[in-house]
């Protein structure tokens, strides 16, 4: 299964953190934008990166609310080739969060730790999580 594929299950399985907060967090007719980021980080830092990654992820989520979901992995077989799957409540949301002090200290502080990046824009087909929903289920698909 290839990195898209492979996303697209974790889209699928978990993308979308309580899908009302996109209506919360954008206007009516706002589409949610999603990415997936492709990176290969400097074999002999790779603790420190992911270190520096998960503060500025739990930092986007908890004080942007048009960052609805921020998942990273890495590849089992090569621990140094990270994937991010980005799920925000609009474009706008985005270009916003790549504005915000706690990325821009991320950018800077990884700059040196980051040997590739590919961002890959994705047209999203259904965004599903397991969460609790309004009407009182526990599956949400936008």
């Amino acid at each position: 299964m290839g990195m898209i594929g492979l996303f697209a299950g974790v889209a699928t399985a978990a993308a979308m953190v309580l899908a009302g907060s996109i209506a919360s967090a954008a206007p009516v007719d706002a589409q949610p934008y999603v990415r997936i980021a492709e990176l290969e980080i400097d074999q002999r830092r790779l603790d420190e990166y992911k270190a520096i990654l998960a503060v500025e992820q739990e930092a986007s989520v908890r004080e942007e609310p048009g960052v609805v979901m921020l998942h990273s992995v890495a590849l089992k077989d090569r621990p140094n080739q990270i994937r991010l799957l980005e799920v925000y409540a609009s474009r706008s949301a985005y270009e916003a969060h790549v504005k915000s002090p706690h990325f821009l200290r991320y950018k800077e502080t990884t700059a040196d730790m980051v040997l590739s990046l590919n961002l890959i824009d994705t047209d999203p087909i259904l965004l599903c999580a397991k969460v609790p929903a309004k009407d009182g289920t526990f599956a949400n698909c936008e």
